[in-house]
């Protein structure tokens, strides 16, 4: 489960708890400083009932320090980027976490969105190359304790303790190259971008082929969906008809998705969506007008959508082709708010149930 890692942190005493109730097995904070909602139009959301300011969310590491010792389930970062933090510096803090909390700790990386990166000063030019440097040099420190190539770099604390192994790391790769990355370093795949599940079992071939050839196990697969529960997907499309705005997350499709729907993109139809969009950069005016527009099959191409049954169909597919782990963000509520969350308080558990015969 992906917690909810913002603030007020009463959102999180009161969900954990539940969670951990339903049987959850990990638990999940993403690493994003602004959102994907904009501020301008986030009264209007419906989801706004639950939190003031979409863009308050707590540093995941310091919030897994705390988070991290209600519970004896492992805790993750979904995901973590090479540019804003270095390799000495996460093996130290995935080592730290390790050790402090009591399910231990699973490092989540990527290459990084832009959201989180250019409006606060940092580069967005080579991402994945800094990305393969900071993998290179952090699986020389969690699995040698020393930087590669020799010299006086090390890591002091223990890199394996008693009772847990080694911090793993969860590589967010979809590209090619990022796929041959995830093979080669990683020992988890956790990507967050909508695909087929065919699209799923050919990357997950890649992945496994580059990890035979690097001499490592296959990486452990999971995916991090955003759901949205509904009575069924009927009544979401009539909701989302109702409450446009929450139609905004198709900026987050690619631009191939929108020409393939007679539209095009604000940022143009080579835009990768999710990776590129900065939704503050938009006009809350134009964003407002431009909602109604978007299709909900477009919508349905970035967030899983439906009731528990819907939705189990939807996943199974996937695990077909090597899914092992759903890494859930529970989203319920963009449309129909309070009313909804409380309405499909049951859908989760259930699901769960499905997930878990699969």
């Amino acid at each position: 489960m992906t917690l909810p890692a913002q603030y007020p942190f009463g959102s999180t005493e009161a969900m954990l708890p539940m969670y951990e109730q339903m049987g959850a097995d990990s638990y999940w904070a993403p690493d994003h400083i602004l959102g994907v909602f904009h501020p301008g139009l986030w009264k209007d959301i419906p989801l706004s009932a639950v939190a003031s300011d979409p863009d308050a969310f707590y540093d995941p590491f310091c919030y897994g320090a705390v988070a991290g010792r209600m519970t004896t389930k492992p805790y993750g970062i979904s995901v973590t980027d090479a540019t804003r933090r270095g390799a000495a510096d996460l093996a130290r803090t995935a080592l730290t976490l390790n050790d402090l909390i009591p399910g231990g700790f699973i490092l989540g990386i990527g290459s990084g969105e832009a959201e989180s990166l250019l409006p606060f000063g940092y580069p967005f030019d080579k991402p994945v190359a800094r990305l393969e440097q900071v993998l290179i040099e952090l699986r020389s420190l969690l699995d040698h304790g020393v930087m590669p190539g020799g010299g006086v770099g090390r890591m002091g604390l223990p890199l394996t303790l008693p009772n847990k192994k080694s911090p793993p790391v969860w590589i967010a790769g979809h590209g090619e190259r990022m796929l041959r990355l995830t093979g080669q370093y990683g020992d988890g795949w956790i990507p967050a971008w909508w695909m087929t599940p065919d699209e799923y079992g050919v990357k997950r071939k890649v992945i496994a082929d580059h990890a035979a050839t690097s001499g490592r196990p296959t990486p452990e697969c999971s995916l991090l969906p955003f759901v949205l529960f509904a009575e069924s997907q009927d009544k979401a499309a009539e909701m989302f008809e109702r409450e446009p705005l929450g139609k905004l997350f198709g900026l987050f499709a690619m631009g191939h998705m929108w020409e393939a729907n007679g539209l095009k993109h604000p940022l143009g139809n080579d835009s990768k969506g999710f990776v590129d969009v900065i939704i503050h950069d938009l006009s809350p005016d134009d964003l407002r007008d431009l909602a109604p527009t978007i299709p909900f099959d477009m919508v349905k191409q970035v967030l899983f959508i439906g009731n528990a049954d819907e939705l189990a169909h939807q996943f199974e597919g996937y695990a077909r082709n090597g899914l092992e782990h759903v890494v859930l963000a529970n989203i319920t509520g963009v449309v129909g708010g309070m009313d909804e969350i409380i309405a499909r308080g049951a859908d989760l558990p259930a699901l769960k149930a499905v997930l878990t015969d699969l």
